[in-house]
């Protein structure tokens, strides 16, 4: 692993850099997921704040979480991130919103039935779902193929996420079947939970990381062994796995290797900022270090085998994709001017800077934080009214980050005029 961190430096092409509407797209579905996801929340505070985890509409909020904002965002941000980290050429538009559609309305399909109590939709539409993932799967798997790029860990690391977003359905579609009477009941939830939110969105979030902190901190990670976190993560989800058929303590080995990912992980980034050749810490890492501060907590509410660890996993996830999205959106739209522009894509980097909100990721990481406070004190003192403090909180948290496109987009259209 030493050997191979020599060969990380944050280096993308840009010209492989496909148009950015369709992953706007994905994003900007993600947001609406979320808000709703949020609503559901708020109508439903007396189950949240009553830890009835069983009720559908609880169920569906979890769902609208994983499956409709973060899975969708990581779909579409892998769209414009494929192509320029691994040197290939972008996934088409049209199979790119193929693709968004058929997700779309599986997911649709899926929290629909489990809300209403509609058993065979939820199999049917699990069955659909898991057919857009497999299609989309094997698009990104035969893009990593091509890559000219080293095997090195980032190429693996996207395996491995990607592998674990298709056995999560696996498991997902074998739970759904139980409702309809295929099965006696479903029996492979603690390895459904870990697996979504370790082997599919934590090694997603730890490979992208060694892309874009680097980047953001204009630093590197040479001799940092970039893939330990990963490897614990990992090893986590295998323990698991394993809990489900032995003595539940063993998931306490799994809870330990995700605290170490975690902490190696937060050394990781103070190293790369305190190293960074940057005269002025990016605010960015402000919502990065909230995001993992909860990331953390998760890791030990799992060590206690408390389900109050899956709250604070999904506020510490939208806490990260949030704040990364303050400088990735901005630089969708820095690309499409830049494009109009008489110079190099690469021109993007530098509109980027101008548009992108200095205090947003700061305002994530705060509302994060104060949101998974009210979430869990609602849950721990049974007050509905938490919920919807925490519900508010998250629509909060989209609307100033609708508002950071917003201003991105106002300093863009002003840029081509400057240049003129």
């Amino acid at each position: 692993m030493k050997a191979q961190a020599g060969r990380y430096k944050p280096s993308v092409n840009i010209e492989r850099a496909p148009r950015g509407y369709v992953p706007l797209i994905y994003i900007g579905a993600g947001w609406l997921f979320l808000v709703l996801a949020a609503g559901v929340m708020i109508r439903q505070a007396h189950a949240v704040a009553y830890a009835d985890f069983g009720d559908p509409w609880v169920v569906v909020v979890v769902h609208l979480v994983t499956l409709g904002f973060l899975s969708m965002t990581a779909m579409g941000v892998l769209n414009q991130w494929v192509p320029v980290v691994f040197d290939v050429p972008a996934m088409g538009p049209r199979r790119g919103l193929l693709y968004f559609g058929l997700y779309t309305v599986g997911v649709a399909g899926f929290v629909g039935g489990f809300g209403y109590r509609l058993w065979p939709l939820v199999a049917v539409s699990g069955a659909w779902l898991a057919g857009a993932i497999v299609l989309w799967s094997a698009t990104i798997l035969g893009q990593l193929v091509r890559s000219p790029k080293p095997r090195d860990v980032v190429h693996r690391g996207l395996q491995l996420a990607i592998a674990g977003f298709n056995v999560t359905w696996g498991l997902g579609l074998f739970m759904a079947l139980s409702f309809i009477g295929w099965w006696p009941e479903y029996q492979v939830l603690r390895a459904h939970l870990a697996t979504a939110l370790v082997a599919w969105l934590g090694c997603l979030i730890l490979t992208v990381q060694l892309k874009l902190n680097p980047m953001f901190a204009l630093s590197k990670i040479d001799g940092l062994r970039p893939g330990i976190p990963l490897g614990l993560a990992g090893a986590g989800v295998v323990l698991a796995w394993v809990s489900a058929f032995t003595p539940v303590w063993v998931f306490r080995w799994a809870a330990l290797c995700w605290i170490v990912a975690a902490l190696w992980t937060m050394a990781q980034s103070v190293y790369l900022v305190r190293r960074g050749k940057s005269a002025r810490t990016d605010r960015l890492f402000i919502g990065v270090a909230a995001a993992w501060l909860l990331l953390l907590g998760a890791a030990v509410l799992a060590f206690w085998l408390s389900p109050l660890a899956v709250l604070l996993a999904f506020w510490g996830m939208t806490a990260l994709v949030l704040s990364y999205q303050t400088r990735i959106l901005p630089f969708l739209v820095a690309l499409t001017v830049a494009r109009r522009l008489p110079a190099p894509p690469g021109k993007a980097f530098f509109l980027a800077q101008a548009m992108h909100s200095i205090s947003q990721p700061a305002i994530v990481g705060a509302l994060a934080l104060v949101g998974a406070w009210a979430n869990v004190a609602g849950i721990v003192g049974h007050r509905p009214d938490f919920e919807v403090v925490a519900g508010l909180g998250v629509i909060l948290l989209v609307v100033s980050q609708a508002a950071t496109v917003g201003l991105a987009m106002r300093r863009g259209g002003q840029r081509p005029a400057a240049g003129g």
